[in-house]
């Protein structure tokens, strides 16, 4: 005769110990660094943006998807673009660089790179909802960014 409360013990006691490894995965941040800004001519002018998103702390699952609603602002604080870009895929503990036109501005002229909304973030295989309380934004350039 089968016991049937023993599998659900067995099941509550692998809940409780996957709990912790759930909850610091769902609290682990989202790095994600302006890198660099590079004036291109060709084919047209643009400042080109050079994002480092990294994804290696430790045990944390995959980011499937990251997309960023940004805004330029130039030196003025007039608005002089808005872009959506995709800074996913990124593997469990890889970091990614992903690069990214601005046509038509000179990167002398801007003041800022505002995200202005997270448009889509997927960790893990699910949709995560706290992704812009989880994004630590970084610049190496003269230029502020992040929220």
């Amino acid at each position: 005769m089968r016991n049937p409360i023993l599998p659900r013990l067995m099941l509550s006691g692998l809940a409780a110990l996957m709990a912790p490894a759930a909850a610091a995965h769902a609290e682990s941040p989202l790095p994600v660094e302006l890198n660099r800004l590079e004036q291109v001519a060709s084919p047209a002018e643009a400042c080109r943006v050079w994002m480092v998103v990294s994804n290696d702390a430790a045990g944390a699952p995959a980011l499937g998807s990251l997309r960023l609603d940004l805004v330029a602002f130039a030196r003025d604080g007039q608005i002089a673009r808005r872009v959506a870009v995709e800074l996913g895929p990124v593997g469990a503990g890889r970091t990614a660089v992903r690069i990214f036109d601005l046509p038509g501005l000179a990167c002398e002229s801007l003041s800022r790179l505002l995200v202005n909304d997270v448009l889509a973030c997927r960790i893990g295989g699910q949709d995560a909802a706290d992704c812009a309380d989880r994004l630590r934004a970084t610049s190496r350039t003269g230029l502020r960014f992040g929220l």
